[in-house]
C-alpha cells in the first residue's frame, strides 16, 4: 500500500514538472548590447518672425539591445515581423546643444529649464518593420513609437527610423521627426531685440543620426 501511494505521488509530481516545462521558454534570451559612439549627432530646425534658426550637438548617449532574431544582414530581401521589441533609451545633454550664438544658447537652455532637466531621454516602447520587403544593401527601416521626454515632461512619439550596419558590430541609426515646444511645457522663446520681439514657432524638427558599436567584455 505505502508503495503504490509513493508511486501516485512521484507521477503526480512529474505531471506538475512537466506542465511547469511547458510554460518556461526552450532556451534563455541572448541579447546583443550596442553602446553610443562618438560621431553621433542631433540638429534641431525651426522658425521664427525673422529667420530660420538651427541648433546642433554632438553627444547622443545611451544603448540598444537587440535579441538575436533581430534582422542585421543586409543581403534579406524580407523583414519578418520582430519577435521581440529592442531596449532602447538614448540620452541627449541639453547643454551640449549649440546655436553657434551664445545669447541664444541661453535663452534655449532656460526655457528647457536645463539645470532642472539637464537631458533629453527617449526610451523605445514599439517597433515593426517600415514593409515586409527589403532592397538588399540598403538600411532596415522601422516604424516606432517610444516616449520621449524634454524638460521633464514626457510624450508619446512615433517616428520612422533607419538601422544601417555600417560594418560587422557597428550600427548606424538615423531618424526625423518634429515636436511642438508647448506640448513639453515649453514657452516658445520671445527674445526683445532693438528692431523689436522675435516670435518662435512652435514646432520643432529634430533631425538625428545615431552611432553605436557592440559593447566588448560585457
Amino acid at each position: 500500500m505505502t508503495m503504490k501511494t509513493n508511486r501516485l505521488i512521484s507521477f503526480s509530481q512529474f505531471i506538475a514538472l512537466a506542465a511547469l516545462l511547458l510554460t518556461l521558454p526552450l532556451g534563455a534570451q541572448t541579447w546583443t548590447k550596442y553602446e553610443a559612439q562618438p560621431g553621433s549627432k542631433v540638429k534641431l530646425d525651426g522658425s521664427s518672425n525673422i529667420h530660420d534658426w538651427t541648433v546642433e550637438g554632438l553627444a547622443i548617449g545611451g544603448t540598444m539591445e537587440l535579441d538575436a532574431s533581430f534582422p542585421l544582414d543586409a543581403s534579406l530581401k524580407s523583414v519578418a515581423t520582430l519577435k521581440v521589441v529592442p531596449k532602447v533609451h538614448v540620452t541627449i545633454p541639453v547643454r551640449s546643444l549649440k546655436s553657434g550664438k551664445k545669447r541664444m544658447d541661453e535663452v534655449m537652455h532656460e526655457a528647457m529649464k536645463q539645470p532642472e532637466f539637464p537631458k533629453i531621454e527617449y526610451t523605445l516602447k514599439e517597433m515593426t518593420p517600415k514593409s515586409a520587403g527589403h532592397t538588399p544593401g540598403t538600411p532596415f527601416q522601422f516604424d516606432t513609437k517610444g516616449e520621449l521626454t524634454v524638460s521633464g515632461v514626457t510624450r508619446t512619439n512615433t517616428m520612422t527610423v533607419d538601422i544601417d550596419v555600417t560594418e560587422k558590430g557597428k550600427l548606424k541609426v538615423t531618424g526625423t521627426t518634429t515636436v511642438k515646444m508647448t506640448d513639453f511645457g515649453i514657452k516658445p522663446p520671445s527674445p526683445a531685440l532693438a528692431l523689436g520681439l522675435i516670435k518662435t514657432a512652435d514646432d520643432v524638427k529634430i533631425t538625428f543620426e545615431w552611432l553605436t558599436a557592440e559593447a566588448v567584455g560585457k
